[in-house]
C-alpha cells in the first residue's frame, strides 16, 4: 500500500488547523482576565460554565487534596468563593488542557491520560522553577510546558495515514515526525498557538522545547526544557526509554544540580498524587 508523501501529509495539517478544537481558546482566556484587574472571579465562573465538560474537570480538580478544601466543592461558583480568582483561573487552565489532551494516542502509543500527565507534571516543574530562577515567569511558564506536547493530539491521526511506526512508546520522535509529516509535534503546536494568537515568547518556547539552544536564549524555552526533563525523571516519560531528557547545557543555564533535580522530582511527584481525582 503506497502511503501519502510528507510534503503533501504537511500540507493537509497545515489547511485542518483552522478546523482545530477551540478548547485551548479557554487557556488564553484565563490568562486574559488574570492579567485585568477589573476581571473577577465570575468572569472565570461564566467561561467555564459555557461548557458542560469543563465544569465537570474544574470540579474534579478542585476537590483533589492538591487545592486543600477536602471534597467542599459542589459549584464552579462555590470553588471561586473557597479557592479565589487567582486559583481559579489555574483551575480553567489545567481543565480546559485536560479536556483536550486527556485521550488515547494510538500512533505514539500513549495510552489515555499518559499524555496529560507529562503535561502537567512538566508545567509544575516548570513553574517551580520559575519561581526560583526567574520570578514573575511562573505563569507562562506554566502554560507553555503544559500545552508543550500538545502537537501530538494534532499529528496523531496523521502518522497514523503515514504507515506503521515504533511499536514502543515514547519512540515516535520529533526526527521520525519530519520525516513521515515533513514537520514535528513542537512545530505544529507552535503554529496552531499562532493561530490562536498566544504570545510570541509562548510560541517560541514550545517550539524549541527540545532545543532551547536555538530559541535565542529564551529563559522561558529553557524553562519549558526543564519541566519536560523533570517530567520524565518524576515518572512521567516523553521521550524514548533510555534517552536523555536534558539538551547538552541546559542544566548549566538554569543552574540545575542533579541533587536539586532530584528534589524537584520528587516535588512534582507528590504534586501529581495530590491532583489526582479524590476516591469515592
Amino acid at each position: 500500500m503506497e502511503h501519502p508523501r510528507p510534503g503533501n501529509l504537511k500540507s493537509e495539517i497545515l489547511r485542518r488547523l483552522v478546523r482545530l478544537p477551540p478548547m485551548p481558546q479557554a487557556i488564553l482566556k484565563a490568562r486574559e482576565l488574570l492579567a485585568d484587574p477589573d476581571a473577577g472571579s465570575r468572569d472565570l465562573v461564566r467561561v467555564i460554565e459555557q461548557d458542560p465538560a469543563l465544569v465537570a474537570k474544574t470540579l474534579a480538580l478542585a476537590n483533589s487534596a492538591y487545592f486543600g478544601v477536602g471534597g467542599q466543592v459542589a459549584s464552579v461558583t462555590h470553588a471561586a468563593l473557597l479557592l479565589g480568582f487567582r486559583t481559579l483561573s489555574d483551575l480553567l487552565t489545567l481543565s480546559a488542557a485536560s479536556v483536550w489532551m486527556e485521550r488515547e494516542l494510538e500512533s505514539y502509543r500513549i495510552a489515555p491520560r499518559d499524555l496529560w500527565r507529562h503535561a502537567l507534571a512538566s508545567a509544575l516543574a516548570a513553574r517551580r522553577l520559575a519561581r526560583a530562577r526567574f520570578p514573575g515567569a511562573e505563569e507562562e511558564a506554566f502554560v507553555a510546558a503544559l500545552l508543550h506536547d500538545a502537537g501530538k493530539v494534532i499529528l496523531d491521526p496523521f502518522l497514523g495515514e503515514a504507515g506503521p511506526g515504533p511499536a514502543a512508546a515514547g519512540a515516535v520522535t520529533p526526527a521520525f515526525e519530519r520525516e513521515r509529516l515533513g514537520l514535528d509535534h513542537a512545530e505544529v503546536m507552535a503554529l496552531a498557538c499562532r493561530f490562536w494568537r498566544y504570545p510570541e515568547s509562548l510560541v517560541k518556547a514550545i517550539q524549541h522545547h527540545h532545543a532551547p539552544s536555538r530559541s535565542e536564549r529564551s529563559a522561558l524555552a529553557f524553562l519549558v526544557h526543564a519541566g519536560h526533563g523533570v517530567a520524565c525523571l518524576a515518572g512521567c516519560p516523553g521521550i524514548a526509554p533510555g534517552e536523555d531528557p536534558f539538551e547538552p547545557g541546559a542544566r548549566e543555564f538554569l543552574g540545575l544540580a542533579s541533587a536539586e533535580l532530584r528534589a524537584l522530582a520528587a516535588a512534582v511527584g507528590g504534586d501529581l498524587d495530590g491532583l489526582d481525582p479524590p476516591r469515592p
